[in-house]
């Protein structure tokens, strides 16, 4: 698993911070079904570096239930709990010393230099460690320095004994760029091929929803969140708004020497989640508010399903507003939704067609991220950058795409520097 998010206080609410607490209590009850040999945390188990009291307990109470049951966890820092600062240690050492989980990564914290031992709870942390006959190492997350280091890291790897390891698994906090439709993430798959050879399965964290690479015989896999960060990530709509785009738990054997050795069953009915809901209003044919919220009351009595709970529900807002926007009233608008629903938050969100530019395009074949691209092409193209209008172009939709995905503000702009340079 990845992603967990424990804290995350969304729209300031602290039922959402429970419902992430939930989640991860189903992935601990699934694994006590399961009895696997260990469990995987590949980052961001918290949502922040600074955690509050109640937060560390619910993360310490339910790695409690996995150690009662002699469960080993193995984890790595995301890039919403690890410390910066030379000498600062994350909530993730804090667990590891009192042996609640095993924190794995490449670099000293104290002095900052590469080291390659054996995790201990004494010191908190380790390049890696052996269960059974299984080896696992962790690479904790260095945003756009990563390529630079996978050489290195290889090779310290590489020169630690192994005569009984039958098995080992990798665990990183990164995108892949294969992995996403517009290119850079953080790490290619050719830069990924000095560990390749080392590993047999890489269990990756960072990016909320579910992929493996390469498509044909697949060694990388990544998760997905557990509970949904954006609102995006709780829908299912277009392509960019959530489409395939599952979120769960990995449950793999590795059976080592055979063919098919890894056997990665993807679960995404055994985590309990809250509801999230969209209803979608063209607000051109109203010419008033008054209509307008007649419309929206009518529609959240159609479109919104029943709930056991209450439900996140996000009022879209399309088409081209016929009346002042002084007049739209979106208190009004989450009020009318509210009521008919008893929802937890309405989120009101507006995507509104300008008529003040037209954009020329001409071609009814082209896809969505064609016509995207091509509007902001001509949009650079008549500023003074237009002769980078192809490499922005890019640089723009890959943000647009970090964005969607609930992507840190720190790690996007380590995106737009690679993209850029």
């Amino acid at each position: 698993m990845a992603d967990v998010h424990l804290g995350f206080r969304q729209y300031g609410l602290s039922e959402r911070a429970a419902d992430f607490c939930r989640a991860f209590d189903s992935a601990i009850d699934y694994c006590l079904t399961e009895k696997p040999d260990f469990v995987v945390i590949a980052g961001d188990l918290f949502d922040a570096k600074s955690i509050d009291p109640q937060t560390y307990a619910q993360a310490d109470a339910a790695l409690h239930r996995l150690s009662q049951a002699n469960i080993p966890v193995v984890a790595n820092e995301g890039n919403h709990e690890r410390w910066f600062r030379r000498g600062d240690h994350s909530w993730l050492w804090q667990l590891s010393r009192h042996g609640r989980l095993r924190l794995l990564r490449q670099f000293d914290p104290i002095t900052g230099k590469p080291h390659a031992g054996e995790w201990t709870a004494e010191r908190g942390f380790g390049a890696y460690t052996d269960i059974g006959s299984a080896r696992i190492f962790g690479v904790e997350y260095l945003g756009a320095r990563l390529p630079a280091h996978i050489d290195e890291i290889a090779a310290s790897l590489s020169r630690i004994p192994r005569a009984d390891v039958r098995a080992v698994i990798g665990i990183m906090h990164t995108g892949i760029d294969e992995a996403f439709e517009y290119g850079s993430s953080g790490l290619s798959l050719e830069q990924l091929q000095p560990l390749e050879s080392l590993t047999d399965y890489l269990a990756l964290g960072h990016v909320h929803h579910a992929y493996q690479l390469p498509n044909n015989e697949p060694w990388i896999f990544n998760p997905g969140a557990l509970e949904a960060h954006t609102v995006l990530e709780g829908l299912t709509g277009t392509f960019v708004e959530g489409q395939r785009r599952e979120r769960g738990i990995f449950d793999v054997r590795i059976n080592p020497g055979n063919t098919g050795k890894i056997e990665a069953v993807f679960r995404n009915d055994v985590i309990v989640r809250r509801l999230f809901q969209r209803i979608t209003i063209d607000v051109t044919k109203f010419p008033s508010f008054e209509l307008l919220a007649k419309a929206v009351k009518q529609s959240a009595n159609e479109q919104l399903g029943p709930s056991d709970e209450p439900a996140v529900i996000d009022l879209r807002l399309t088409g081209q507003l016929k009346f002042d926007r002084l007049q739209l009233d979106q208190d009004a608008l989450q009020e009318i939704v509210a009521d008919i629903q008893k929802a937890l938050h309405v989120r009101v969100t507006k995507h509104f067609n300008s008529s003040s530019r037209d954009i020329g395009l001409t071609d009814t074949t082209a896809t969505r991220q064609e016509i995207e691209r091509g509007v902001i092409r001509r949009l650079i193209a008549a500023s003074p950058h237009a002769a980078q209008s192809d490499t922005l172009a890019k640089a723009t939709l890959s943000l647009k795409t970090a964005a969607l995905e609930g992507r840190s503000p720190e790690d996007m702009a380590s995106q737009l520097e690679q993209l850029l340079t």
